[in-house]
């Protein structure tokens, strides 16, 4: 776009990467490919030129391997008091706007993001909330994608904090890590000690109170201004399902264009 700038906010689906079961990307040449396509076809690769297109084949890839999007459906049935939308469902007008990041980069693994860091990060750019913004949060678990462990490297947001959001007429958030709340086996370990009752996936609980949609697994906020960007991440549009992938882009406008 003339004057805009494009930020990548995705992460790629990497072989070996994935939530619970690493996905598995096999890459198929193009002589390869061939001798597949001759074999089939009662050819020899010679009579196609000695080679096919190539392709890639994917393996244990769930709707939530990389950069995505969670529809409420994935935190539960219902959603807002009435059936939960599923991610081909989702409104696109949501999945476009303005957005504005905040800097919670102090946060260890594990611990809670709160309504007062939420609001501190935001007086912090001197920013107010306005309804159908798009939020996003910077942990800084990005960079640890793909390593072993990385999916237990993030702060997790609360209920109340996600709950302060809807109220404010959020409808997506995101954030740049595997999942918006705590580890999940950070939470798992706290329950079988006898922590944590009745917070299991909190901040996902609390966004279906809302119907609010969430971005996990987003990158380079920090190459982004706070605010004056546009968040575009629409998710494929996976039937029935609670999640899809999205290429996420922020559109920053160019210093110096008057249009």
């Amino acid at each position: 776009m003339n004057g805009y700038r494009i930020v990548d906010l995705s992460l790629p689906i990497i072989d070996g990467g994935g939530f619970l079961a690493p996905a598995r990307v096999a890459y198929i040449d193009h002589r390869t490919r061939g001798r597949l396509i001759a074999a089939r076809a009662g050819l020899t690769p010679e009579d196609l030129g000695g080679r096919g297109n190539a392709m890639e084949e994917l393996h244990f890839l769930t709707s939530h391997t990389g950069t995505h999007m969670d529809a409420p459906w994935h935190y539960g049935e219902t959603a807002a008091g009435g059936p939960a939308p599923t991610i081909d469902q989702i409104p696109l007008e949501w999945c476009m706007g303005d957005g504005v990041w905040l800097d919670l980069g102090g946060k260890r693994p594990g611990e809670d993001i709160t309504e007062a860091d939420l609001r501190r990060a935001l007086a912090q750019i001197a920013y107010t909330l306005r309804p159908r913004d798009i939020v996003l949060l910077r942990t800084g678990a990005a960079a640890h994608y793909g390593e072993p462990g990385c999916d237990r490297m993030n702060p997790g947001v609360t209920a109340a904090a996600t709950a302060w959001l809807g109220r404010q007429g959020i409808r997506v958030v995101g954030i740049d890590a595997g999942i918006w709340d705590r580890p999940a086996e950070i939470q798992l370990a706290d329950l079988c000690e006898g922590r944590g009752g009745g917070t299991y996936m909190q901040g996902h609980r609390a966004a279906g109170d809302y119907s609010m949609c969430i971005l996990e697994w987003l990158t380079n906020l920090d190459r982004l201004p706070h605010t004056g960007f546009v968040v575009c991440a629409f998710p494929v549009k996976l039937h029935r399902a609670g999640g899809a992938w999205v290429r996420a882009v922020a559109l920053v406008r160019d210093i110096g264009t008057t249009s």
